[in-house]
């Protein structure tokens, strides 16, 4: 497929059709429901990655979402947050926290939805109607129908694929996403000023943990991609951030947060674009690779060459052909 190009990025982001209930005989109904997991305790990664699948379906898409900080975060970029009751489009795109059982997909399929899983390993793989596999996890197990996968169908936001790397890139960016449940955040600007690396620090919208003592916190959560591509190097949990530090050319210390992420890890991190660390060394892996110049320029390069921007559009024209 060809590159992305400027003309692609500067097209502008389609904008949600309103849509007010089944109920209303004037509502356009929305070919897609994106049904994530998100919040305090989760993060924000899940409902990111979606609201770049609602930007490049435009109108066709709604968001159904249990807590209050990830509706609030995706009603910020202009998306319709539909209330709990009845399902209301034909093809539903689920991105949870827990793997999805085949009894649950056969159960909508019932109610005459089509299923995407979206990041999912559960055995409910083997029934759905499509699976989007990102290419974060060391394996998936098999699927029944059409497999989406692998770094040309990574999910960027509109404002991630637009945004040009810094000229002059510096500094550290430290990042435990939408939440950081496991209150690395304080613990790791400390550790990095101790290094004498003072970080840039960005806040998730769903942060509830104290205010870092050591660093400079980002004025908003808004300004983080802008920050991203400004920054050097990124420090960071293990998930989808590593995949927009990629595609901006940014190398990143990657810390896995979850056991069970440890092996997805270390898989990933061969593609060559980040270091695996654990929050006790990952000042120390951030000072190596700033200092190894031919190490870290061969990162820089490969993260644009894997993830080239445009998986949000190729997977919405798959959904739409599958509706």
């Amino acid at each position: 497929m060809r590159p992305l190009s400027r003309a692609d990025a500067d097209m502008p982001v389609p904008t949600p059709t309103a849509y007010a209930s089944t109920a209303d005989p004037t509502a356009t109904r929305p070919v897609v429901e994106l049904v994530a997991d998100g919040g305090p305790m989760i993060g924000l990664g899940h409902v990111g990655r979606c609201l770049a699948l609602w930007e490049a379906l435009g109108g066709d898409a709604v968001f159904r979402l249990d807590h209050e900080s990830a509706a609030g975060f995706v009603r910020e970029h202009g998306a319709t947050v539909v209330p709990a009751g009845e399902l209301v489009a034909p093809l539903l795109v689920l991105d949870r926290f827990n793997p999805t059982t085949t009894e649950e997909v056969r159960e909508l399929q019932a109610q005459d939805h089509r299923v995407v899983l979206l990041d999912d390993l559960g055995a409910g793989r083997m029934a759905a109607d499509a699976v989007i596999d990102p290419p974060t996890a060391a394996e998936w197990p098999p699927a029944g129908a059409l497999v989406l996968g692998g770094f040309e169908h990574v999910l960027l936001r509109h404002e991630v694929v637009v945004q040009q790397r810094g000229a002059s890139p510096k500094g550290v960016l430290l990042a435990m996403g939408g939440s950081d449940p496991f209150g690395h955040t304080v613990p790791l600007a400390t550790a990095l000023a101790h290094a004498g690396i003072a970080p840039t620090i960005a806040l998730g919208p769903a942060y509830a943990g104290d205010h870092p003592h050591d660093g400079t916190p980002l004025n908003s959560h808004t300004d983080f991609i802008s920050a991203l591509a400004e920054a050097e190097l990124l420090v960071a949990g293990y998930g989808h951030t590593l995949l927009e530090a990629a595609h901006l050319g940014v190398p990143a210390v990657a810390i896995p947060t979850r056991p069970e992420h440890q092996v997805h890890a270390e898989a990933f991190l061969q593609h060559g674009t980040a270091v695996l660390a654990t929050p006790e060394t990952a000042a120390r892996f951030a000072v190596e690779l700033l200092e190894d110049r031919e190490r870290y320029a061969a990162m820089s390069e490969r993260g644009p060459q894997l993830v080239d921007g445009r998986g949000a559009e190729r997977v919405a024209q798959a959904l739409r052909d599958l509706a």
